[in-house]
């Protein structure tokens, strides 16, 4: 069976800079990606759960079914940098993804 790719790119920002961000598929890490930087891992076939994490941060998940041979592309943009202690606060998101 052959498996499906996801392409995650993280916008660049001020937020952030010097950090990565873990990406998990179904709660499991598969990478990290850099601050404007592009990554791609391979994903099993079937309903998935995709989120970016940066220590106790996380994203809200986005849900995807994957196809065989598919190519599933996100991008993850981090918060204002001067909205950063609201949303550390858990105010506002600090992250987010969304399909592309």
């Amino acid at each position: 069976m052959s498996n499906a790719t996801l392409v995650i790119t993280r916008k660049g920002s001020f937020n952030a800079v010097l950090r990565d961000a873990a990406i998990l598929v179904d709660d499991q890490k598969v990478g990290v990606v850099g601050n404007g930087k592009t990554i791609e891992v391979s994903i099993a076939p079937g309903r998935l759960s995709v989120r970016a994490r940066m220590d106790w941060l996380k994203s809200k998940p986005i849900e995807l079914t994957a196809v065989a041979g598919g190519r599933y592309s996100v991008e993850l943009s981090m918060c204002n940098p001067f909205l950063a202690l609201f949303a550390i606060l858990g105010l506002t998101p600090y992250m987010a993804l969304r399909a592309v």
